[in-house]
């Protein structure tokens, strides 16, 4: 009598046990689904995606060192080979604009 008392017991309390765990999963999942939740997970993207739509905008690219150069059209100039001698251009830098004339 004693052993079935201690496997029931053992039993039981194995079954509290997965129960128990079963509870604390659904209700991390719970805390999980939460509008506040999900707003935040949410907002953490888009503040990523931001974050990296700037960095690859003209200003910040400007910023880093980099200048535009454009045309008397106002078109921006990819190669150099569409440069001729004489030629007036405007390079925008990251503080502002000048007009050039190529050389060569």
């Amino acid at each position: 009598m004693d052993d079935l008392e201690a496997r029931l017991g053992s039993a039981m309390a194995r079954g509290l046990q997965g129960q128990a765990r079963t509870v604390a999963e659904l209700r991390t999942r719970l805390r999980r689904a939460t509008p506040e939740t999900r707003i935040q997970s949410e907002s953490q993207r888009l503040l990523s995606l931001w974050k990296r739509l700037q960095a690859a905008s003209p200003q910040s690219v400007l910023n880093r060192g980099f200048v535009i150069v454009r045309d008397a059209a106002g078109q921006p100039l990819e190669r150099a080979d569409k440069l001729r001698a004489g030629q007036e251009v405007s390079a925008q830098f990251a503080d502002g604009s000048q007009v050039l004339r190529v050389l060569e």
